[in-house]
């Protein structure tokens, strides 16, 4: 076997020149240039380019770096988060985030929650106390009558659900509740024929443990309280005399500001008028102290009907407000998205029209109109929308 023998420093020296010979040579024969040109075959540990990188594209199929996909909050190249709107690397802002929203029909109808009191004073005759009716058979009447109730005739295109309020004692507030959802007549009417009236009027809590409630299962459609009561609001900490009415209003003012519109009916003249007007404005998001027929920006409060067929018609009139064709969306919309917008009835294309289709009623809701809400009404299945997905 042949010995090894180390390099000696003239054997590296010699080697040293000779790849510097053939370096030039070999750059001789490409011709000559100012530089090398390095070839960018991803990012370098530092993570720079020496290539300009793709401008940045709309989010919802769009590539950034690598070509995953760019998602509104998550971390683009370099790790900081791409906020809504935020510019992303390069400098140039993203393109409106995909919104795409499909729903069964029946998620898409109205939720109602009918917030009716329990209190004792419910007993009391109406509208008199020679009458046979009491309040509590009365608001029972025109809501749970099996053919002119509104619960009745309304339960296919809203959904209702129902809480009784009251107290005793410490258990306070006591809810007796079903949740909202279509056809629910039966389970309504149930509960009611086995409630009586007792207790205290805790108003001002128990709205504010309903919309606790409400706010843990977002909707995409729109939901709306209708307050029945007979008397002032007191509270759980202070059940006698009857002086809730901040805590009250402050209740129906979280409604609205949790997008929850809140309708106020009352029964009886034990409840002050002032107050009944004040719990209207403050469901609607309006002056609290505007006046109905006086001040224009004044929420309609409602004085019950003397008789069952008059507060049918009341509460009719307050469902009636409520829209019944309407999807929510997760962010602001322009009107040159929504009008490009892809909406699907039961796989039939809506187009955007004020007549029969779709419209744009606010930056968070569109509004299907016409033969669409006819259609929907009659017992649509299905809604489909996408904005700036293409």
């Amino acid at each position: 076997m042949a010995e090894l023998r180390p390099f000696s420093r003239q054997h590296v020296r010699r080697s040293l020149i000779v790849a510097g010979g053939l370096w030039a040579a070999l750059l001789g024969a490409c011709g000559a240039r100012s530089g090398v040109e390095v070839l960018d075959l991803g990012p370098s540990a530092a993570g720079a380019r020496a290539n300009p990188p793709e401008p940045s594209r709309p989010a919802g199929g769009s590539s950034a770096q690598g070509g995953a996909p760019s998602v509104a909050g998550a971390p683009t190249q370099g790790g900081a988060p791409s906020l809504g709107g935020a510019p992303a690397q390069g400098g140039a802002s993203p393109g409106p985030r995909c919104e795409a929203v499909t729903v069964a029909i029946d998620e898409l109808r109205p939720a109602v929650t009918l917030v009716v009191d329990q209190s004792l004073s419910m007993r009391t005759r109406y509208p008199t106390d020679q009458s046979p009716a009491s309040r509590w058979s009365v608001v029972g009447g025109a809501l749970f009558d099996p053919v002119n109730g509104v619960v009745k005739s309304f339960e296919s295109s809203v959904r209702f659900g129902i809480a009784f309020f009251t107290s005793r004692g410490s258990m306070c507030p006591i809810l007796n509740q079903v949740p909202a959802r279509t056809r629910n007549y039966a389970a309504l009417n149930s509960l009611y024929q086995g409630l009586r009236p007792y207790g205290d009027t805790p108003t001002g809590d128990a709205l504010q443990q309903i919309v606790s409630e409400l706010q843990m299962t977002p909707s995409q459609a729109p939901r709306s309280i209708v307050l029945v009561t007979d008397g002032n609001p007191d509270t759980c900490a202070q059940p006698n005399p009857d002086e809730g009415q901040p805590e009250a209003v402050a209740a129906a003012q979280r409604a609205y500001d949790s997008g929850i519109d809140l309708y106020v009916l009352g029964i009886s003249n034990d409840i002050a008028g002032q107050n009944l007007q004040q719990l209207a404005n403050a469901g609607k998001g309006r002056p609290i102290d505007s006046v109905w027929g006086v001040d224009a920006d004044a929420a309609q409060p409602y004085q019950a009907s003397s008789n069952v067929q008059g507060l049918t018609a009341q509460l009719g009139e307050i469902l009636n407000r409520i829209p019944l064709c309407e999807v929510r969306l997760q962010r602001d919309i322009a009107l040159g998205e929504a009008s490009t917008a892809q909406v699907l009835l039961d796989g039939q294309p809506l187009s955007y029209s004020a007549a029969n289709g779709y419209i744009l009623k606010d930056a968070r809701r569109l509004e299907i109109v016409g033969s669409g809400c006819e259609a929907i009404k009659a017992g649509g299945r299905q809604l489909s929308v996408r904005i700036s997905c293409d």
